[in-house]
């Protein structure tokens, strides 16, 4: 099981941030779009229980590459961060995982869309998103194994968060698909 350990908030300079995070030891990755198809279902209140189910298509481009995803995350674990239970694998064909799950009564909402910039720091992981009709956000994970190692990341990402000029009080616990519906998780 892997837990994903998150800080979101809205940033106000997207070059200026990214600039923090090179003066910070923190290497550039490739960019990215990413086309996020997310799941609700008569049999299962997604919404209601603060999970997910999406299925994202990756275009590198960088490198021009595609990929296709799905990925399960489960309610948030704790108050303060965006920190879940997440499960994902890679699928061959995002169209043909669409229709299954749409044909076995799943129902799709509407679709997020980002072009996301990566950056890494030993496991922190820095994405600096440009989501459509949101705007620029950053994104600070670490991925743990353990739920006792989670505290001790969500304290290390918030140092970074301080040294990038932003404190707790920034960030925000709903997700995009959430920012773009109304809803609340």
């Amino acid at each position: 099981m892997s837990i994903e350990v998150e800080l979101k908030l809205k940033i106000k300079n997207k070059k200026e941030l990214e600039q923090k995070l090179l003066e910070l030891g923190f290497s550039a990755g490739d960019m990215v779009s990413e086309s996020d198809t997310y799941y609700t279902s008569e049999y299962h209140d997604f919404a209601g229980l603060d999970e997910a189910l999406r299925i994202r298509s990756i275009e590198n481009l960088t490198t021009g590459e595609k990929e296709a995803v799905i990925t399960y995350k489960g309610a948030k674990l704790d108050k303060k961060s965006m920190a879940r239970k997440e499960l994902e694998t890679t699928v061959g064909d995002a169209g043909i995982c669409r229709e299954i799950l749409e044909s076995i009564g799943f129902s799709p909402v509407p679709e997020v869309e980002k072009v996301r910039k990566h950056f890494q720091k030993d496991e922190i992981t820095a994405c600096v998103d440009s989501v459509k009709n949101l705007g620029d956000f950053l994104e600070l994970e670490w991925i743990v194994s353990e739920e006792k190692e989670r505290e001790a990341a969500l304290g290390e990402l918030e140092k970074i968060l301080k040294m990038l000029g932003y404190s707790m009080t920034d960030t925000t616990r709903k997700s995009y698909l959430s920012m773009l519906t109304g809803g609340e998780n």
